[in-house]
């Protein structure tokens, strides 16, 4: 503890409340309630202070069927579920938190106060190792810096950059093979300490939430944790495709053109971006019409070719009567504002702007009617930028934390409601495309987020830089912001700032091509020795006939595969389990596989190994135990052991696991040519049967929640003539036809 921290203290009282137990201490008032049998959260709210029972995070308070005993002596108070066992020390109010197997998870918890600042401290293994964490620049491991929690424009960051643009306080940790897991559930800015045997969590007000989950396997802890914050929807086929973004692409003339050479070249593409310039000087719900003189014709244009459109929205609202967005906003009065009623103005890429209060819901309505216009022009998506909030147009600066919020009933300051600023933005969002139109699923992409945020949008990792340090950091970033529930995301391919080599793009898209969210995304302008340059584009054929070839074939990969993604998807979003997966989420037993973060799980079936350094035509592999299988050449490999493989430039190192099947199609030009279009399986074995799954439905509309899709469950079984396919199926939608199994010994 620190000079200053004042502990919670001698236990005074003990008494039942609810469903827990509440036990009042010399300090503050420790709340112990089971939300499942292998979840409890422990509540601690200083005396004299007033904190909200509800959380903008948490979608399922309770599960039933969960035994709680709480017995007390002299010296303690025990509480216990089936699986978890909190110990209370009256003495110290010192809390100890172990498994079903006796196993410490926590020990020696202790939490104070220092003023408004509240902490939490605990005992841990030096042997440990954490992962999630949210957003990190770095590696996948989390214990090697302090982190903090607060939404911040960290543009060209670096690795070991720290905070980033999205907040959200879980963490993912692992004894061995056995795995545990800590929310703390905390809106304010937190500081976290997890290097040494003490653990530390400080925030800067609030109450203490804190959320233990127990495993022991690590799917468990993070199924578990995603079910309290909220699944990631199912998301419309088309936004698993590929896109393309620039800062950016006007006039509308450009935008024509670049659709046209994708479609001459016959590279697949499913989304065309417009960034700010799109705007009529950068108002937002505005077209510039000069460089977009008939969106409405232009996106009609572009759908009948296959493009769906997704277009930027910052939170920032230009100061200036007249301008009917700003008008209205004021008139409504829920903007962000002084304790003196006076709005907060910053300055953006408009100007001086106001900012919506999206924690106020008359806020959100206002958002999302001016949203469900913008959409019914013919826009796919929104995409919400800025939002940390980003103010000023410095990096890391955001609103006057002193400045008031409604917080949905809880009105408090900046300070309090930063970091669900972002999320209450793209729920908002949400709203308005629901408004549009009813019966489509929605897509929403944002830069920041809290905790939950899943649930209404997929992310991205921000402004990163085009060099290999940045492309290396982004398998780790993706993995640690899936294993902590967001798992639609993806980095910006090739990198956002600065141009990158051919060589660099290409190996980028041969693994961003597997990113849950695939999307080149460029800056408009580099510095060279201090000048201001337009940057190179970067589409796949802007670096000569060689790299389009290679590039395309990195694309195409994608859409062969994409029956296989959207059946994880469809996965992700009934368990929380990641698409994009490190080697110890799926062998957890295997010590192997712990620290490696240069290789991906794509689902349980698929791995590869992309080059992440210059020059490379060949790198080490780690094979995890098993057999597997070059999907390139067919060629087995026994696992449990380390291999070179050749990987030239135009060769992405990718293994099929044996057991496994997977389906997959005919390379398309977009998604919508994908119904009724044939699909063949590929299954691998070793010598035992293979199975997989493939789920469909239409791809758009919520019909699959009634019973329209369609689940094949495909089972590759050995007998005397060699291998026999047998298919059970569930669900009530027709499906696509299947042109025959392939099975690879």
């Amino acid at each position: 503890m620190s000079f200053n921290d004042i502990p919670t203290g001698r236990v005074l009282r003990v008494r039942t409340q609810g469903r827990g137990v509440l036990l009042e201490t010399e300090t503050a008032c420790i709340g112990i309630e089971p939300f499942a049998r292998d979840l409890v959260r422990l509540r601690a709210v200083k005396h004299g202070q007033c904190e909200p029972e509800t959380s903008i995070a948490v979608v399922r308070p309770y599960w039933p069927q969960t035994d709680f005993r709480m017995s007390e002596t002299d010296g303690e108070v025990v509480c216990a579920t089936q699986e978890l066992t909190v110990t209370v020390s009256k003495s110290t109010g010192r809390i100890s938190v172990g498994n079903g197997a006796g196993e410490s998870l926590l020990r020696d918890l202790q939490i104070a106060f220092n003023g408004d600042v509240a902490s939490v401290e605990w005992t841990q293994p030096d042997d440990r190792r954490i992962y999630a964490c949210g957003e990190r620049a770095g590696s996948l491991e989390a214990r090697g810096e302090p982190m903090t929690f607060w939404n911040t424009d960290a543009g060209s960051y670096a690795p070991g950059a720290d905070p980033l643009y999205q907040s959200i306080p879980f963490l993912l940790a692992l004894d061995g093979s056995r795995a545990n897991g800590v929310f703390l559930d905390n809106t304010f800015r937190q500081v976290w300490d997890l290097r040494g045997e003490t653990a530390r969590m400080t925030t800067d007000g609030g109450a203490v939430n804190l959320y233990v989950f127990s495993g022991p396997h690590p799917k468990k802890v993070i199924s578990r944790f995603v079910e309290l914050t909220g699944y990631v929807e199912l998301p419309p086929l088309w936004s698993l495709g590929y896109h393309q973004c620039r800062f950016s692409y006007t006039p509308d003339s450009v935008v024509r053109e670049l659709a046209r050479e994708f479609r001459t070249r016959q590279i697949p593409c499913d989304a065309i971006w417009f960034d700010i310039h799109y705007m009529d000087g950068m108002r937002v719900f505005t077209w510039d019409s000069t460089s977009f003189p008939e969106p409405d014709a232009l996106l009609s244009e572009l759908s009948r070719d296959g493009f769906h459109t997704v277009a930027i929205l910052d939170p920032g609202i230009k100061v200036e009567p007249g301008y009917g967005v700003y008008d209205t906003l004021m008139d409504g009065g829920f903007y962000v504002k002084y304790p003196n009623g006076k709005p907060y103005i910053g300055r953006v890429w408009p100007g001086d702007c106001v900012f919506p209060d999206f924690t106020d819901p008359k806020c959100r309505e206002w958002w999302a009617g001016y949203l469900k216009e913008t959409a019914l022009q013919g826009l796919s998506g929104v995409w919400n930028d800025m939002n940390e909030p980003s103010v000023g147009m410095v990096e890391g600066v955001t609103i006057a934390s002193e400045t008031l919020q409604h917080g949905d009933g809880w009105p408090g300051t900046h300070a309090r409601w930063h970091n669900t600023y972002g999320m209450q933005m793209i729920r908002a969002s949400r709203q308005g495309l629901l408004t549009a139109r009813p019966d489509e699923r929605p897509f929403v992409l944002t830069r920041a987020n809290y905790a939950g945020g899943q649930r209404f949008a997929a992310a991205w990792t921000g402004d990163n830089v085009a060099d290999w340090e940045s492309f290396r950091m982004s398998l780790p970033m993706i993995f640690n912001l899936g294993l902590s529930g967001q798992g639609f995301s993806g980095a910006d391919i090739g990198g956002f700032y600065r141009n990158p080599t051919p060589e660099l793009f290409a190996r980028w898209l041969q693994i961003g091509a597997l990113y849950p969210f695939c999307r080149v995304h460029s800056a408009h302008s580099v510095f060279d020795n201090g000048e201001e340059a337009e940057s190179a584009r970067q589409e796949p054929w802007s670096y000569g006939d060689e790299w389009t070839a290679i590039n395309t074939e990195s694309i195409r990969l994608r859409y062969r595969l994409l029956p296989y993604l959207y059946t994880l998807f469809e996965e992700m979003s009934r368990t929380g389990i990641p698409v994009f997966r490190p080697l110890f989420l799926e062998f957890p037993d295997d010590p192997g596989s712990a620290g490696v973060e240069d290789q991906m799980m794509l689902g349980s079936a698929l791995m590869a190994a992309p080059v992440l350094e210059e020059g490379r035509t060949s790198r080490p592999v780690y094979l995890p135990p098993g057999t597997w299988f070059d999907w390139h050449t067919g060629e087995g490999y026994e696992g449990g052991r380390n291999i070179t493989e050749e990987a030239p430039v135009d060769r992405l190192p990718l293994y099929a696991r044996a057991g496994s099947a997977i389906p997959t199609q005919p390379v398309v030009q977009h998604t919508g040519e994908m119904e009724g279009l044939l699909m063949e399986w590929l299954a691998w074995t070793d010598g035992s049967p293979a199975q997989g799954v493939c789920y469909e439905d239409d791809g758009v509309s919520y019909r699959y929640q009634n019973g329209e899709f369609k689940r094949t469950f495909l089972t590759v079984s050995p007998n005397d003539d060699g291998y026999v396919p047998s298919f059970q199926i569930e669900g009530g939608y027709p499906g696509r036809p299947i042109a025959g199994v392939r099975v690879i010994r």
